[in-house]
């Protein structure tokens, strides 16, 4: 079944590129990478390496990426991003580029001067020189397929329930009996569109990724990430693109990357996110749309959990 999206994009402000001296590769991200990792922020020599180690990101489970970078799933950000951009987000939704710091606040990068105090910047926004800007959401459809925010492809794609019983430490730990809260699974395709750059030169990053949660019922029906670990098993397949929808012909831009299928199985696994598609343009696609074709089976169940609470999910998007 084929669902579409529109990619809304920003025209956005300067940005610098000086070089960054004195830098560390952090394990796991490449050879040749002059990216550098403390434990306060990440640091990119310009806005091409950001967004090279955005999609290395992508392309790790969420275990390695809370290894190696700032994502947590009991982290609370107030907005939903991609886990490969959380992790790049320190504590203060900062890094670096070239040496300066980029602070991300209400779906836009601002740079900050390291020679004035921060937050008597952050209290000004208006002031700030903005340098980039993010669209990022669960891909939504209204009845005929069309882009709404009204109605989403996970309608059908969430099962909520009532845990029974859970084992810590993937089945070896303590017991928890049944639970007063609500749990759902929860698949989707999550769409993210990263643009930056001085005008004329912006480059838009258009994403999409495969997301496999778990979240409970926190407040009101306010859901949230939750930590049990789960038996996931994951086979679809991708045909996705991302096409042009003003003006005729209608054409696909050709991918950067293009994931075919995606596979996974494991006994005991937290949240999983999977990069299906990435293209790099030059600017904003005027009414760019993903054409979304993602089918396949998704199953999960909680460990140690009761059989009736295992849920396979027949993906036809």
């Amino acid at each position: 079944m084929k669902k579409i999206f529109l990619v809304a994009a920003a025209l956005l402000g300067m940005i610098s590129c000086e070089s960054e001296n004195d830098t560390i590769m952090p394990q796991g991200v490449g050879d040749e990478s002059s990216i550098s990792l403390n434990k306060e922020i990440f640091s990119f020599k310009n806005w091409d390496e950001f967004r090279q180690r955005y999609l290395e990101f992508a392309k790790l489970d969420t275990e390695m990426l809370e290894m190696q970078t700032f994502f947590s799933s009991d982290r609370a950000l107030g907005v939903d991003l991609s886990y490969a951009l959380q992790g790049i987000l320190n504590k203060d939704h900062q890094f670096k580029v070239a040496g300066k710091t980029i602070w991300f606040d209400d779906g836009k990068f601002y740079e900050l001067d390291d020679t004035i105090d921060l937050d008597v910047q952050k209290s000004n926004r208006t002031a700030l020189r903005q340098v980039g800007s993010v669209i990022a959401g669960p891909i939504t459809l209204d009845s005929q397929g069309e882009a709404s925010a009204g109605k989403s492809i996970l309608d059908n794609n969430q099962r909520e329930f009532r845990k029974q019983k859970y084992i810590e430490n993937c089945g070896t730990g303590a017991v928890q009996g049944t639970s007063p809260r609500a749990f759902k699974y929860v698949h989707e395709i999550f769409a993210e569109t990263i643009t930056s750059g001085a005008p004329g030169f912006e480059v838009s990053q258009y994403a999409i990724h495969l997301r496999v949660k778990l979240e409970y019922n926190h407040k009101r029906r306010r859901w949230r990430l939750s930590g049990e670990r789960r038996e996931i098993s994951i086979s679809v397949s991708n045909s996705s693109v991302l096409r042009n929808r003003i003006g005729q012909p209608i054409r696909p831009h050709p991918s950067d990357i293009s994931v075919g299928s995606v596979t996974f199985s494991s006994q005991c696994a937290s949240h999983q996110s999977r990069l299906l598609n990435s293209i790099n343009a030059a600017g904003p696609i005027a009414g760019a749309n993903w054409d979304i074709r993602v089918n396949g089976v998704i199953t999960e169940k909680m460990v140690g959990d009761v059989s009736a609470n295992r849920w396979r999910d027949t993906i036809n998007w």
